[in-house]
């Protein structure tokens, strides 16, 4: 600053010689400042960039991990079918057996006997009401296998671009101040 004289007036003359330091250093400072927030958005960048990379490998893996169970699962279901289906029809064949000995004790023979072939053909069509039933359950399931896949995966898109564009949001906020 510069000095009073006997007046009260400031002697401006010895406070020129400061401007070009001040100028200087403000200059310095503002091209640090100005730099500071471009440092700011590529760290921010980066940070968003290392966040939606980790997301999306994170997103693969679970995707990865159920498909694999789903695989599992169906597998279990056909395992579970193959055996029910054994049982069905050595169910079946012990019910026909069991029927035909009863017709024998009854001296009704297998020769054209119209009645004995209905009970028979009655317990066929039983064996195929549950075959048809189990084989719907088995598609419910595994239709339900591919939903739940299905949903994952879109839930995984959701989530990627609702963090892209909240990234996004983020950036153009930070541009502003």
């Amino acid at each position: 600053m510069g000095s009073i004289n006997p007046l009260g007036l400031i002697s401006i003359g010895s406070s020129l010689g400061l401007i070009p330091g001040a100028i200087s250093t403000a200059v310095q400072v503002a091209s640090q400042v100005g730099a500071l927030p471009n440092k700011q958005q590529e760290s921010r960048k980066s940070e968003q960039s290392l966040a939606l990379q980790q997301l999306q490998e994170r997103q693969g893996l679970q995707q990865k991990q159920l498909e694999a169970d789903s695989s599992l699962e169906r597998e279990r279901i056909a395992v579970t079918t193959d055996a029910a289906n054994d049982e069905r029809r050595a169910a079946l064949r012990r019910a026909v057996a069991r029927q035909r000995a009863r017709f024998g004790a009854s001296g009704i023979g297998n020769s054209g006997g119209g009645s004995s072939e209905a009970v028979l053909l009655g317990l066929f069509e039983e064996s195929d009401d549950d075959l048809a039933s189990r084989e719907r359950l088995d598609k419910l399931r595994n239709q339900a296998l591919d939903l739940n896949v299905g949903q994952n995966k879109s839930l995984n898109v959701l989530q990627r671009s609702q963090l892209q564009q909240r990234q996004k949001f983020e950036r153009e906020v930070s541009s502003f101040f």
